[in-house]
């Protein structure tokens, strides 16, 4: 079954990191800094049109492509699941990333917003953005 534009949220997740957005860019624009949090492998041409590729822990590789970068304030990238096929939920390039960075006081408010995700795989990925940016890169970037 394909699931419609209507089967589709967004995902939205806002964080505190305690480091400028100079330095929270980098970890998601650097291979290694990325690797630090989100993946194994990571494959990052930090351009409009570039590549955004990272193998995940349990072998699952996201593959997008950047659309937008702002340094240090906001960048975005499609998203999906390498292994999935065009016609599938999730396939590479069928949702969206926008982060967002804004100074305050002496930390980074990092805004994450996933959109269209499918509804059904949403409980996953809210799980999942949690934990890689909620915890692994607020602990990363934290730490420089």
């Amino acid at each position: 079954m394909t699931e419609t534009a209507a089967d589709t949220l967004t995902i939205e997740h806002t964080i505190r990191i305690a480091a400028s957005p100079e330095t929270v860019w980098t970890f998601w624009t650097e291979p290694e800094r990325l690797a630090e949090w989100w993946g194994t492998d990571v494959e990052v041409e930090a351009e409009p049109g570039g590549l955004f590729r990272v193998v995940m822990d349990n072998g699952s590789v996201m593959r997008g492509a950047f659309t937008e970068l702002d340094p240090p304030h906001r960048l975005a990238f499609t998203f999906g699941w390498e292994h999935n096929a065009a016609d599938e939920p999730l396939a590479p390039g069928t949702t969206r990333v926008e982060i967002t960075m804004t100074l305050d006081d002496d930390e980074t408010v990092l805004v994450l917003r996933h959109f269209d995700m499918p509804a059904t795989h949403a409980p996953d990925h809210e799980k999942g953005w949690s934990y890689f940016v909620g915890e692994r890169l607020v602990a990363a970037a934290s730490a420089t």
